[in-house]
């Protein structure tokens, strides 16, 4: 069998020191970028593979960041994990991913999956449970929220400013003409989707409009009532997910989507970008969230005592004609 690559390999073919390699591929910025790049390429095309238990043992803080998700069927949580792997990777770590299936035990199996792993940190992204469910494992090692309120406290929690993205998307419907709304989401009753309906609700409200809350399926009778009502009607999505059928649901009717009836839905992922639905949505800015998740795991090692800490950010809408 033939024997791995070392980095006293990498570091005899490229004319270095061993110490200057193992920075090199770590991405330190302790190296010039010419010659980390050269490094990295003569590792390359020696077939050097990075061993990470080594790297654990041989530093303070592991490189590997876990990652637990709902599921990969919403775009959304796609478009996040691309958003932390690229932060992570200018970072010199690396993101393991796992999905929970909106379960609670088994986030918690993932939770100690990835404990026992040694990782620097975890990010745990929309879970089942309120954040301050899993205070306690913060104890144990960095964990931080994606995706939830802040609640109670006791957990860094990094997420939208949920209720200015709903006076954003009610704003811009009523100023586009419509009066009346609906709320489409799933029946799951989990933290985010009630942040977010309660958002809503409140903007709707400040607004003087009621809103009607329906599960997909159901929105069939919110396209009917545009018929007799055209122009009055806009539905808002829970994500672009579900808003996608909604569009193919106002086409078959006879509908003209934007005029008729409008959609607004959440995430701006690629299927809001499609030519095909081209979906006003709300953008969540998953690349400032993964920065400032990650800068906040930097800062729980640092200071591991530091009070938990609610980060916002805020979002964006994107206007596309569907409303």
């Amino acid at each position: 069998m033939k024997e791995s690559v070392t980095q006293n390999d990498v570091a005899k073919a490229a004319g270095v020191s061993r110490g200057l390699v193992s920075l090199a591929l770590s991405n330190s910025p302790r190296v010039a970028r010419e010659t980390k790049e050269r490094i990295q390429t003569v590792a390359e095309s020696l077939g050097y593979l990075r061993n990470f238990g080594a790297a654990t043992l041989a530093s303070a803080r592991s490189t590997l960041v876990g990652m637990v998700l709902p599921n990969l069927r919403n775009p959304y949580f796609e478009s996040l994990v691309a958003a932390f792997q690229a932060e992570s990777e200018s970072r010199g770590l690396t993101v393991l991913t796992a999905t929970a299936s909106g379960d609670e035990e088994r986030e918690i199996a993932m939770l100690k999956h990835f404990q026992a792993m040694r990782v620097g940190g975890i990010v745990l992204t929309t879970p089942s449970r309120p954040a301050s469910h899993y205070a306690p494992y913060t104890s144990q090692l960095p964990l931080i929220i994606a995706g939830a309120p802040y609640g109670d406290g006791g957990v860094n929690v990094v997420h939208i400013d949920e209720f200015e993205a709903a006076r954003m998307a009610v704003g811009h419907a009523l100023q586009r003409g419509y009066r009346s709304f609906a709320y489409v989401a799933s029946d799951a009753e989990d933290e985010a989707t009630a942040y977010r309906r309660s958002a809503i609700l409140a903007a709707c409200e400040d607004a003087g409009r009621e809103l009607h809350i329906v599960c997909p399926g159901e929105d069939e009778q919110i396209v009917n009532s545009a018929k007799e009502n055209p122009g009055s009607f806009c539905l808002i999505a829970h994500n672009d997910y579900l808003a996608i059928d909604i569009v193919s649901l106002v086409r078959q009717s006879g509908l003209r989507l934007g005029s008729d009836l409008g959609v607004l839905s959440y995430d701006n992922t690629f299927l809001a970008r499609h030519s095909g639905f081209d979906l006003t949505s709300i953008d969540q800015q998953p690349d400032v969230q993964a920065r400032l998740a990650l800068d906040a795991l930097d800062e729980m090692v640092a200071m591991p005592d530091a009070a938990p800490r609610d980060i916002v950010v805020p979002p964006t809408l994107v206007v596309r004609t569907s409303a």
